[in-house]
């Protein structure tokens, strides 16, 4: 299938969907809001038409819709906890839209209302979702989007695993064995993944928005193939932007700061009619950065020299997007965007040493229709990467890439409103290009195609009052790797409306990437001293042997299995009193198929681990008894290294696979993962997490020691005031030190802690100034071996708007 198969597929459901339905003559629509006095709205309350049995649950803002209801004169019901309201003679009529607005004068605590989505692909209150969750709300995150880094946001948060390198090098993971370029979090932007297709990790330098732009974050920890497929290994970071119909008018805001940052951000957003509504976004970026060349010295012991200085010392990052909404009378909305992110000088710690990305483009396109019961997504990304440098060999990359992706899902409740079906589909394209401007391939051997699918399910269904179960399940298949099929199962257990227990199973898997599948790159000169056997053996035979300069390389292997995770989950969430929310959560995993970094491919353990580059095989052109002699002469000449002798797949001229690729190893892990957020009073919140990590390491080669890169203990704690007029939060994180393993990075990481500052005042209405301080004490570190040392950043802000 093609791409403009893809694209055909997307109309076609597109207008299916919003085709007048055929039962339009009998049924009608609900939609609405639930708002307190103060006429803010409130999530988590639970409407039903109880004579239809249909329930569904106020958004966080207080909206709520019901779809396809048969004509007639209803009441509403509102429930939260033990509250309970009415609202009588809501009529629906054919084909209409009837609007209720229901305000209820309860005593209601912030915690109550906090709702989520990404845990069941369906909107729920947070104690009441069958995995171990975290929101951060839109006005959390305006309150620290001055320094513009997702992953900041979260490393607050319990079980987050945040470490930093560059100003934009960050690798987020959850529950151990955090790596370079980690890509066991499956990244979500309105349903579209970002992560770069060849190395499938995320360039946060290239994000097309300000962190403004976004209403909510959410990270899901635990396996999340069942919902969401390959690479919600440990978990899913789940971020959605603002819809300009909810975000209307503009801003500019101004930024600067320590390092040389200057920065400025623009929006622009409202209605072009009574039901579309459109914004416009763009930012540039430019600072210095901790990055250092490593061509002379070196930061830090154990680091090696790389041949090459730093192409440059600075980073420069624009972006700009453009969003337009449709809301159609009946429900339906229908989103176009286009965007597109660059980004020259940024570093990024890979697992062949660090890499520079002096100009990478980042285009994307996104569709998405939704209606209460269906939503039909199609995006398409592009990677134009045509300007990178490998430092420790000085070798220049190049790398094109693209994503098509469509994905339907569906939407049903059952019972009365007591169950409810989720289900949905996705297929995906993907293709990968390496070479360079004089035509040659330079980290694969020819260009890849591939093409991925998956079909899942979840059900939910409340027992009683007290029990809900859940299970999910979903098939994944594709032409790289075998057809995977990742259940979950979940009860979640309420003692009373605000506190539940949790006991879910999960199963996951994390799919090789490009580079581990088909990587070739040099990792040293080419053999010379070969040269004669070509002109002695081959040339009078007319073959090419290639034996003139034998590359030595590193190569990938595309006979690797998917890495899998089953997990055992017990979890407590509690309100207490309206003003705390606990959460305590113990996880037992059991890993397998760990993806080795490079290794020697004939290995004393395991033998020969790639059996796509075997025993080098002499030309079938050249005969006997030349091909004997010839193979007695490599044995001599080439010493040990003949046995890492092999040939190409595109043309059988001999190579050196010098390094390679395999599966190995099993571990056994454990945690605890503890969360508190007090609010002390209206304006006063305390947050505090804690994360204990432990390990069992049941099988491994020493070629490659498995390590979880993770620290033991580590906590932080917050003091954040809230106030109409100016708001302000001081924060301190600590981790113990570990060992890290990653690639040819190899070394302990010191324990540090943190202190970070942040704090904005409001002028008027419309302007507003603030500081944003990293590393308030200038604690010079490293969080991963082989990163930058890390040192204070400061940055002040002015911003505009209207």
């Amino acid at each position: 299938m093609k791409n403009h198969r893809v694209v055909a597929a997307l109309v076609a459901g597109l207008l299916l969907l919003s085709a007048p339905p055929l039962w339009a003559q009998d049924f009608g629509r609900i939609t609405g809001s639930v708002q307190g006095p103060d006429g803010d709205g409130i999530g988590g309350i639970a409407v039903a038409i109880n004579d239809l049995g249909l329930v569904t649950i106020t958004s966080a803002k207080g909206g709520f819709t019901f779809d396809r209801v048969k004509t007639g004169t209803y009441t509403l019901s509102f429930t939260l906890g033990d509250r309970n309201a009415t609202e009588d003679g809501v009529e629906v009529t054919t084909g209409a839209t009837t609007d209720v607005t229901k305000v209820l004068d309860w005593e209601v605590g912030f915690l109550e209302t906090i709702t989520v989505y990404s845990a069941s692909r369906g909107t729920e209150r947070i104690v009441d979702a069958p995995a171990a969750i975290t929101t951060i709300p839109q006005e959390a995150i305006e309150r620290e989007a001055a320094h513009g880094q997702v992953p900041k946001l979260l490393e607050y948060t319990p079980g987050a695993e945040a470490t930093q390198s560059g100003i934009y090098d960050f690798n987020f993971n959850a529950r151990g064995f955090n790596s370079s370029l980690n890509r066991r979090i499956l990244v979500l932007i309105d349903g579209r993944d970002p992560s770069a297709q060849f190395l499938g990790s995320q360039e946060w330098s290239t994000l097309p928005f300000s962190l403004d732009e976004l209403e909510s974050i959410e990270l899901v920890r635990g396996p999340g193939s069942a919902l969401y497929g390959a690479d919600a290994f440990n978990g899913v970071i789940n971020m959605v932007t603002r819809s300009p119909r909810d975000n209307r008018g503009g801003s500019v805001k101004l930024t600067g700061g320590e390092l040389a940052t200057q920065r400025i951000d623009f929006r622009l957003g409202g209605a072009l009619s009574s039901s579309w509504f459109g914004r416009i976004s763009a930012g540039y970026q430019q600072s210095d950065d901790f990055t250092r060349s490593r061509n002379v010295t070196v930061e830090y012991p154990g680091l090696s020299l790389e041949r090459i200085p730093l192409a440059r010392n600075d980073d420069e990052v624009y972006y700009g997007s453009a969003r337009v909404d449709k809301f159609f009378a009946s429900g339906p909305s229908l989103t176009f965007e286009v965007g597109d992110g660059v980004s020259k000088g940024p570093l990024q710690v890979t697992g062949i040493g660090r890499v520079q990305g002096l100009d990478v483009k980042r285009p994307y396109a996104r569709v998405n229709f939704n209606t209460a019961h269906w939503n039909v997504l199609a995006y398409r990304n592009d990677r134009d990467g045509n300007d990178q440098r490998s430092l420790a060999s000085g070798v220049p990359l190049y790398l094109d890439s693209d994503r098509t992706l469509i994905e339907i899902q569906g939407n049903v409740g059952f019972a009365n409103g007591r169950g409810r079906l989720v289900g949905g589909a996705s297929y995906s394209e993907e293709n990968i290009d390496s070479k360079n401007p004089q035509g040659f391939q330079t980290l694969v051997f020819e260009p890849i195609e591939a093409d991925f699918q998956g079909v899942f399910g979840q059900l939910e269904y409340d027992f009683n009052d007290k029990l809900k179960g859940v299970v999910a399940a979903r098939y994944d298949d594709s032409s790289l790797n075998d057809a995977q099929f990742s259940p979950r199962a979940a009860l979640v257990y309420s003692i009373n409306s605000n506190n539940t227990i949790r006991v879910n199973y999960g199963e996951a898997f994390q799919t090789p990437n490009y580079s581990e599948f088909f990587l070739r790159v040099p990792v040293a000169a080419s053999i010379t001293a070969t040269a004669p056997l070509e002109a002695a053996f081959c040339a009078p035979f007319g073959v090419t042997c290639g034996f003139t300069s034998i590359p030595v390389l590193a190569l990938g292997n595309p006979s690797l299995d998917v890495e899998k995770v089953k997990s055992w989950e017990l979890g407590y969430s509690s309100i207490i009193g309206g003003k705390a929310f606990l959460t305590v959560d113990y996880y037992n995993n059991k890993i397998e198929n760990f993806i080795t970094d490079l290794i020697t491919p004939v290995n004393p353990t395991l033998g020969r681990i790639n059996p796509n580059f075997g025993p080098y095989q002499v030309p079938a052109g050249i005969p006997q008894p030349f091909a004997t002699v010839l193979d007695n002469t490599l044995r001599g000449a080439l010493g040990p290294s003949y046995f890492l002798l092999s040939n190409s797949p595109l043309d059988g001229t001999a190579l050196l696979a010098a390094l390679s690729y395999t599966n190995f190893g099993e571990v056994d892990t454990q945690g605890i993962e503890i969360g508190l957020n007090y609010y002390l009073t209206n304006e006063w919140l305390l947050d505090a997490n804690y994360s204990w990590f432990d390990f069992d390491i049941t099988q491994q080669i020493a070629a490659d020691p498995l390590l979880p890169n993770t620290p033991d203990n580590k906590y932080g704690i917050g003091l954040s005031y809230l106030g109409s007029k100016w708001n302000g939060s001081l924060k301190y994180r600590h981790s113990d030190a570990f060992d890290w393993n990653a690639g040819v990075f190899q070394g302990p990481v010191p324990a540090y802690d943190l202190v970070d500052l942040n704090a904005n005042y409001s002028l008027t209405d419309n302007i507003e100034v603030g500081v944003n301080v990293s590393n308030l004490f200038n604690d010079k570190h490293y969080q991963i071996f082989g990163g930058d040392i890390i040192e204070r950043r400061a940055l002040a802000h002015i911003a505009f708007r209207w």
